[in-house]
């Protein structure tokens, strides 16, 4: 017995090998046997169709290439290759656009393509242009995800330089609260210890009566909290004018994520029409 390939047993769901010798398909399992011309056109197809939803592409696959040899150009045994090369039981799959993983440039598809009759290449070549616009939407939503990344870390610089702007001017109100971290600004962290004690001094002063200490003292407290008011201003307007490179880019960024967040909601429209579009023209639709 020369065997060139298998089928399923409609009777049993066991393996058929054929005979060729005498046309015939023969069971390995029940012994049934069977007219070569029963796996012809509709039996054929209704083999592979259940092979199919039993999620046995291997045998699903024999039955749409033994379609083949019959008629190169049969489109349910065309398409049925493709369902069988990306493990679906219809069309419908690629809805599902998260686990399409199958690309426009995929062999059973451009065979399809080229060998289909006239009238059903424009549902092929339809069924290419939406996975070359899935592809198109994928590309979007990973530069919308990158643009997202750039957002993410504009905004978290931005929230440490207003910390840094908080601590350099609230430093002498921290020290007095008792606080021990005193914050980055070493210069300011001076300053707010210099004041402190010139404080202290005209208020032992003030106790002793010693009018010209007091005056003295005064004058000390004043330049220094002057001074210290002075570098506050200096290092809130410098950390202020750093914050805005990184908010032009942040709206910058902000007007991209619009633009293709709405271009990629675009895209993605346009590929679930494609496919409606494919579907309505199907002259065979999926069962």
């Amino acid at each position: 017995m020369a065997v060139l390939k298998s089928n399923l047993c409609p009777t049993c769901g066991g393996l058929l090998d054929i005979d060729l010798d005498k046309q015939m398909y023969v069971c390995t399992f029940c012994g049934v046997s069977f007219d070569y011309e029963y796996f012809r056109e509709d039996n054929v197809k209704e083999v592979a169709f259940k092979a199919l939803l039993r999620n046995e592409y291997g045998s699903a696959k024999d039955a749409y290439d033994f379609m083949l040899t019959k008629d190169p150009h049969d489109f349910e045994a065309l398409r049925g290759l493709f369902l069988c090369k990306n493990k679906w039981q219809d069309m419908h799959q690629m809805y599902y656009d998260s686990d399409v993983q199958v690309n426009a440039d995929e062999p059973t598809l451009l065979n399809a393509i080229d060998n289909c009759r006239p009238e059903h290449k424009p549902y092929f070549e339809k069924v290419r242009e939406a996975l070359n616009e899935l592809h198109h939407y994928r590309d979007l939503k990973a530069e919308l995800k990158h643009i997202n990344e750039k957002k993410n870390l504009i905004i978290n610089r931005l929230h440490e330089i207003q910390e840094e702007i908080y601590k350099a001017t609230h430093l002498f109100t921290d020290i007095c609260s008792g606080i021990a971290d005193l914050g980055p600004k070493a210069v300011s962290s001076a300053i707010s210890l210099a004041v402190l004690l010139p404080l202290f001094l005209i208020g032992y002063a003030i106790w002793r009566e010693s009018w010209g200490e007091l005056i003295a003292y005064a004058v000390i407290a004043t330049v220094l909290i002057a001074g210290y008011n002075l570098i506050k201003f200096i290092v809130a307007k410098v950390l202020t004018s750093s914050m805005k490179p990184h908010q032009k880019e942040l709206a910058e960024l902000t007007e991209q994520h619009k633009a293709k967040n709405a271009e990629t909601e675009q895209s993605h429209s346009r590929y679930k029409a494609l496919i409606k579009e494919f579907t309505d023209m199907d002259p065979v639709p999926s069962k």
